[in-house]
């Protein structure tokens, strides 16, 4: 009887062991990986959403005869769908000269 269970194939504990380690650390660099790219994303649609901004500023610029809008909440209101922002910061507007700074890093988005 022992003959016959020795001359089965298959697979040790040993090598599921060793297979299972493997897909661990597969997934665990995935995971990182795919988190990362999560952030970037985040931060890439605030940087859109900035772009759209200083658009706007610009056409009501230039239809207004120079003068430019005179809150944040006047140039979010400019732009169709209104921003939402992803990461923590907003940008911050000048309203003497129309400026938008955004100034963020990709650690700053969740």
């Amino acid at each position: 009887m022992f003959r016959q269970l020795r001359s089965q194939k298959g697979l040790t504990l040993v090598e599921l062991m060793v297979v299972v380690a493997i897909i661990a650390i597969i997934a665990a660099v995935a995971i990182t990986v795919f988190q990362d790219i999560q952030k970037k994303a985040k931060l890439a649609a605030d940087q859109g959403n900035v772009a759209a901004m200083r658009s706007a500023v610009a056409i009501y610029y230039g239809k207004n005869n120079g003068i430019f809008p005179g809150s944040t909440g006047a140039v979010e209101s400019l732009v169709t769908p209104a921003p939402q922002w992803q990461c923590n910061t907003e940008p911050t507007y000048t309203t003497t000269n129309g400026k938008l700074d955004f100034t963020t890093t990709v650690d700053d988005c969740p």
